[in-house]
């Protein structure tokens, strides 16, 4: 599909809702296994967005209206980064849209937003490898290198 106008603007208060399922929906193709609640998304990302204090910025890509994707970023900070950098915590883009340039959109946007933060870089960690090979070639395809795997442990 061929989107003429797609627009990235920041997630505000009243787009929470649609943020939540947005995540759910990237988390339930990633762990299809996993039984997830979309409502903890939903008011996950109403908490997240109502807080002023964060360095959390949620932005969304549409056309017409049509809710195609998401992208959020955090701040972190490492010595051995220097100080502050920033990070792709979620992406995503509805099947739809992919492969119609909302990625793009939503990963320039990203890059606008560290070069006013003054951020060095951003990080991201792509899902896990083979299964999403496209999605580690769309990172590498746009400047990024590869540092290694991300993981995590609960606690």
């Amino acid at each position: 599909m061929i989107f003429d106008e797609i627009t990235v603007e920041p997630a505000r208060e009243a787009d929470a809702h649609r943020l939540g399922e947005l995540v759910f929906a990237m988390e339930s193709e990633l762990w299809p296994d996993d039984e997830l609640d979309v409502r903890e998304f939903r008011s996950t990302a109403e908490d997240i967005l109502t807080d002023d204090g964060s360095r959390y910025w949620a932005y969304l890509a549409r056309s017409h209206g049509e809710l195609l994707g998401l992208i959020t970023l955090a701040e972190k900070k490492a010595i051995y980064a220097g100080g502050r950098f920033g990070e792709i915590v979620e992406f995503y883009v509805v099947p739809s849209g992919r492969c119609a340039g909302v990625g793009k959109c939503l990963l320039q946007h990203a890059v606008l937003k560290g070069q006013e933060m003054d951020w060095p870089y951003l990080e991201v960690g792509a899902p896990h490898q083979p299964a999403w090979k496209t999605t580690l070639s769309f990172y590498l395809n746009n400047e990024f290198r590869e540092i290694g795997p991300r993981l995590e442990r609960e606690i």
